[in-house]
């Protein structure tokens, strides 16, 4: 929201406020402004009081907000919450250009407060059609929304209500995805196993305290999650096997890591051969690749990649890179910051055994 001297306030502004002003005798104005609260008694935690929240008649709440295309047809889901009762009404769905829907959707009738109707688009597209937000919308004779709710609730706050859209970003991919079972060993939070579901994959979710070799071996790929190995103990554990894992044939892919105390094991030991981790980085999303090894599998199979892919780029080109590589790692990429030299541990990979490792 706006407001303050910044343009941010730290509270969501409530849409109910009533304000009075006090003039004095010398001229002096004081201005005081209070939020419609209701107060009621709940059982356990007693007198809660909260601000009054002035909703749409419905949210909108889509599955994924970004969705991956691979072929020629799609389907995306979307969850319609009634935020009135006796909610009745039609959809309105607009996709962007290039972009036709199978069926109209039915409407809806007679929903009660909280309950909710799903609505499944099937889609389909033209060789032209672009990239762009699949945006849904609903109305009624008592309102409109094309908005999903969200709610921000802690003890310590009041309860604070945001909006955003409810689009659905239609991304096209022309590529080839090996079918298969990625394992995911989760790090401090990321989408990437989400968005491996997105491209076709089976995801499996590793255990690092449990997990045992036949579990690894079941997976065609290894992915372990970003910062996972200054999050998760159980990796220090789990190390030896991965590396087995990856000596008698399989992939282990390793997304960043920062160099601290809460690192679970030695950063040499991350690896199959040694290297440490830096606090290299480039900053400007734009900076242009070199591809220092442009045969290598990496950059041809199952799909050759060039610098189109890394268009679009969002934040930092990348950071705490790779250094010190032991001989038998490859550097595959490297760039940097105008004016700066190049750094070329942003993706490094190395056979060992009959695997591969791929930091």
């Amino acid at each position: 929201p706006s407001g303050g001297p910044h343009g941010i306030e730290p509270i969501s502004p409530t849409a109910s406020v009533f304000r009075c002003i006090l003039r004095l005798a010398d001229g002096l104005e004081i201005s005081v402004g209070r939020p419609l609260m209701q107060t009621r008694v709940d059982r356990v935690a007693g007198e809660v009081t909260r601000a009054v929240v002035v909703t749409p008649v419905a949210s909108i709440e889509v599955e994924n907000p970004v969705e991956l295309v691979t072929g020629d047809f799609i389907r995306v889901s979307a969850d319609l919450v009634a935020l009135k009762d006796d909610l009745s009404g039609a959809w309105k769905i607009t996709p962007p250009p290039g972009w036709s829907i199978n069926e109209p959707p039915p409407p809806v009738e007679h929903l009660h407060r909280g309950e909710h109707k799903t609505l499944d688009v099937h889609l389909q597209h033209s060789p032209e059609a672009l990239d762009g937000p699949l945006h849904f919308a609903f109305s009624c004779s008592q309102g409109s929304s094309d908005r999903t709710m969200h709610v921000i609730e802690h003890p310590h706050i009041l309860p604070q209500t945001w909006y955003s859209p409810a689009d659905v970003r239609l991304v096209r991919l022309q590529m080839a995805a090996h079918s298969g079972t990625v394992g995911y060993v989760d790090g401090a939070g990321d989408d990437v196993g989400k968005a491996l579901k997105l491209l076709g994959y089976d995801v499996v979710h590793i255990d690092p305290a449990t997990a045992s070799p036949p579990d690894l071996e079941k997976c065609g790929a290894i992915v372990t999650g970003i910062r996972a190995y200054n999050t998760v103990a159980a990796l220090a554990r789990l190390q030896p096997l991965l590396l087995a894992y990856v000596e008698k044939g399989g992939t282990l892919l390793v997304q960043y890591n920062t160099n601290g105390s809460d690192l679970v094991l030695d950063a040499k030991q991350i690896g199959p051969y040694p290297f440490v981790l830096t606090r290299d980085r480039v900053t400007v999303e734009e900076a242009p690749p070199t591809f220092l090894a442009p045969t290598h599998p990496l950059w041809t199979t199952p799909n050759k990649l060039g610098p189109a892919d890394f268009e679009g780029w969002v934040q930092e080109r990348g950071l705490y890179f790779a250094g010190e590589l032991d001989p038998k790692y490859t550097a595959l990429i490297s760039w940097n910051d105008p004016g700066e030299k190049p750094l070329n541990g942003a993706l490094i990979a190395c056979d060992y055994g009959k695997g591969r490792f791929i930091y």
